[in-house]
C-alpha cells in the first residue's frame, strides 16, 4: 500500500518539531558535561562565565555553529509547515539544506567533543556526559531522518505531477479520437444516384402524360 504525500508532510512536521524542542532544552539546561576538578561542575557550550575552569577561544566557534543549527531547524520547521498547507510550492533543496545542518551539528557535537578530551588533562581530571547532550546527538539522527523524508516527499511529488500528465495527454488523446469519428461522414455515392433515378423516373411519366395529352388534342381536331 503506497504511502501517501500528507502522512510523509505530517511526520516531516513532526519529527522537525522535535528538533527544534530538542534544541531550545539544550539552550536553556546547563547541564551537557559534567566536568571533575577539586570540585564537580557543570558546563555546556552556550556557557560564557566559565573562562577560568574552560577558555572561550574554542568555545566561540561551537556556539556560532550551534547557534545557526538552531535558527536553520526553526525556519526549515516553519517552511514544512508551508508546504504542507500549500501556501508554497514543493522544493527540491529543502531535504539538501536540510542535510548539510544535520553535518553542521555533528561537527560541532565532534568539535566540543575533541576539545573536552583536549581539556581533560589541562583544565579538568574527568568529565561525566549528561542526557541532555545525549539529546544532542539524537537530533542529529532527527535531523536526518527529516532530511529523508524530505526527499521522499518531492520524489511523492514528482511521480505524482508525472502521473497527471501522463492521464491528462492519454484523456487529451481520446477525446482527439472521439471528435474525429462524430466528424466523419457517411459515403455520399448513394444518395445522388437515387436522386437520378427518380428524376428519370418522373421524367419518364412526364413524357409519357404529355404525348397522352397530345394525343387527345389530335382526336379532338379530326
Amino acid at each position: 500500500m503506497p504511502v501517501s504525500s500528507r502522512h510523509i508532510q505530517a511526520t516531516n512536521i513532526l519529527v522537525s518539531s522535535w528538533v527544534v524542542l530538542f534544541l531550545i532544552v539544550g539552550v536553556i539546561l546547563e547541564e551537557w558535561i559534567k566536568l571533575t576538578t577539586n570540585n564537580e561542575t557543570i558546563h555546556n557550550p552556550w556557557m560564557t562565565c566559565c573562562t577560568a575552569v574552560w577558555p572561550e577561544d574554542g568555545l566561540k566557534i561551537i556556539r556560532i555553529m550551534m547557534l545557526t543549527v538552531l535558527i536553520t531547524s526553526c525556519t526549515s520547521n516553519f517552511i514544512l509547515g508551508l508546504l504542507f498547507t500549500y501556501i508554497i510550492p514543493q522544493n527540491k533543496y529543502v531535504y539538501l539544506i536540510i542535510f548539510l545542518f544535520s553535518i553542521l551539528l555533528f561537527c560541532a557535537l565532534l568539535l566540543y567533543d575533541g576539545m573536552l578530551r583536549k581539556g581533560k588533562t589541562v583544565y579538568f581530571s574527568s568529565f561525566k556526559i549528561t542526557w541532555v547532550a545525549a539529546t544532542a546527538y539524537f537530533t542529529i539522527i532527527l535531523l536526518l531522518a527529516c532530511s529523508v523524508l524530505s526527499f521522499i516527499e518531492y520524489k511523492v511529488f514528482v511521480n505524482s505531477c508525472t502521473c497527471l500528465k501522463i492521464q491528462k495527454s492519454a484523456k487529451d488523446l481520446q477525446l482527439s479520437g472521439s471528435s474525429i469519428q462524430v466528424i466523419s461522414l457517411p459515403e455520399r455515392t448513394v444518395m445522388p444516384r437515387s436522386i437520378v433515378r427518380v428524376h428519370s423516373h418522373n421524367s419518364k411519366e412526364d413524357t409519357a402524360n404529355r404525348s397522352h395529352v397530345q394525343a387527345r388534342r389530335v382526336t379532338w381536331a379530326l
